[in-house]
């Protein structure tokens, strides 16, 4: 047994090892790296992308976007680096007043039995940017290494939870069927596991699918966008990218779970064909111009679709303002701009806890369900949340009116599966300050501390 664990940790490593590889040099090239900072450190800092121009060594492009030294200027430049289409904001955004507390930085917390201080988990976990909204009002709010107000920052898979609400919007309205097979508006799919499986399946990561070896569901599609160099032979547009996949062979089980980018591009697809509309057009005239103060963007593929996966940069305090209204809008008020019905439907109750607890992000979301791209914390409050690769949470919790987003450029090499798990990846110790259990940790101790 301890040889099959000392050979499955080594794999587990290698694997890492590849997948950090092809993200820093996908193309194959080797790229000179600057060294990576400290914790809370602002690559800047070091002279990335400093100059006129900058010395070739410290240059940011497509083959090292992804190292870690270059995350933080890479997560708030993404249309430097691949093409980008606007979301356009509102003429009157959503008002957010302050009634910040006092002394909240040197709050302590319990994680994983060990007392943390706030400023040390922020900093310990790459934070850029932290908010805490409490009934609308802001209680808490920071930037760190070198991030400011005004600029945006990429959300990565939060940008599904969008793409799960724009579909719950259609829903309700009676021009998409749940239970039809999403081929019904993509001809194109028939045959395919997305087009085969109900639009539902899709919404809640229950598709049979899998991938192969060389096309994986981050990779590949990073490359059919192009956001990383892409190797001859690959798919170079989204469309492309998702009928390279094939049917999964463990699909029997009826609680099966398995998560990954195709199935939101899938749906995004179809809510193109209903609608008429792009993507970004929807998502503008629909959520974004009807609450956010700044403009945002989306990366595009070379057809112009939008990565509607992960493709999503806006301010921190336009992402609260997001947050904030799917919160309300759950509480059924319409006040904030996003349809009451639209957001009730999206958030109800998942059954597929089962499934969810045997994938690869389970570890430190005990109790989890996944539906309509929400993570359901099933905690009694109704509390939701919204999560990217790289650290970035939206975290709403209606029992106790909070709404909190945090930005985050925190490494991640770890390789993401072709197929579905068939057990839960336990989380790294080096890693436990990034899950959820110790974010929720921490808004309570902010939560607890504020006057109300």
């Amino acid at each position: 047994m301890d040889t099959i664990r000392r050979r499955t940790h080594c794999l587990r490593k290698y694997r890492a090892k590849v997948t950090m590889a092809l993200l820093v040099a996908a193309a194959g090239a080797v790229m000179a790296q600057p060294p990576q900072p400290g914790p809370g450190k602002e690559p800047t800092a070091a002279g990335v992308m400093e100059g006129f121009p900058p010395p070739a060594e410290l240059r940011v492009n497509k083959a090292n976007a992804f190292a870690p030294a270059n995350l933080r200027w890479s997560f708030r430049h993404a249309r430097e680096t691949s093409p980008t289409t606007g979301i356009r904001r509102a003429s009157v955004p959503l008002a957010l007043t302050e009634r910040s507390a006092r002394h909240l930085d040197d709050l302590q917390f319990e994680v994983d039995g060990r007392s943390v201080g706030l400023s040390e988990y922020l900093r310990d976990t790459h934070t850029d940017g932290f908010i805490v909204l409490h009934n609308g009002q802001i209680v808490f709010e920071r930037y760190l290494a070198g991030f400011g107000p005004t600029q945006p920052h990429i959300w990565a898979s939060m940008t599904k939870s969008v793409t799960g609400l724009l579909a719950a919007t259609l829903i309700a309205e009676g021009r998409m069927d749940p239970q039809a097979r999403l081929a019904t508006y993509v001809p194109e799919l028939a045959g395919n596991p997305f087009g085969e499986a109900t639009v539902q399946k899709n919404l809640d990561m229950e598709v049979p699918v899998a991938y192969a070896p060389d096309i994986p569901p981050d990779l590949g599609l990073f490359g059919a966008v192009g956001i990383i160099p892409r190797r001859a032979g690959m798919p170079d547009n989204i469309y492309d990218f998702l009928k390279t996949v094939g049917a999964g062979k463990d699909a029997a089980a009826p609680d099966y779970w398995f998560y990954q980018n195709g199935s939101a591009e899938a749906v995004a697809w179809a809510i193109r064909r209903i609608s008429g509309k792009s993507w970004a057009s929807l998502a503008q005239e629909r959520i974004w111009s009807r609450l956010a103060e700044d403009d945002a963007y989306i990366q595009v593929d070379s057809l112009g679709t939008e990565m509607a996966s992960g493709g999503l940069s806006t301010t921190l305090r336009d992402a609260a303002r997001f947050a904030d209204a799917v919160r309300r809008a759950a509480a059924g008020d319409a006040s904030a701009g996003i349809s009451t019905q639209a957001v009730r439907l999206a958030l109800r109750p998942a059954a597929n806890q089962a499934g969810f607890s045997r994938g690869r992000l389970a570890a430190g979301k005990p109790g989890y369900a996944y539906g309509d791209y929400w993570y359901q914390v099933n905690d009694g409050d109704g509390s939701v949340e919204a999560g990217g690769r790289f650290g970035q949470k939206i975290y709403i919790n209606p029992a106790k009116g909070l709404s909190v987003v945090k930005f985050s450029s925190s490494p991640d090499a770890a390789p993401r599966a072709t197929t579905a798990a068939t057990g839960s990846t336990p989380a790294s110790p080096g890693r436990t300050l990034e899950s959820s259990a110790a974010l929720i940790a921490a808004i309570q101790a902010i939560y607890a501390a504020i006057p109300r």
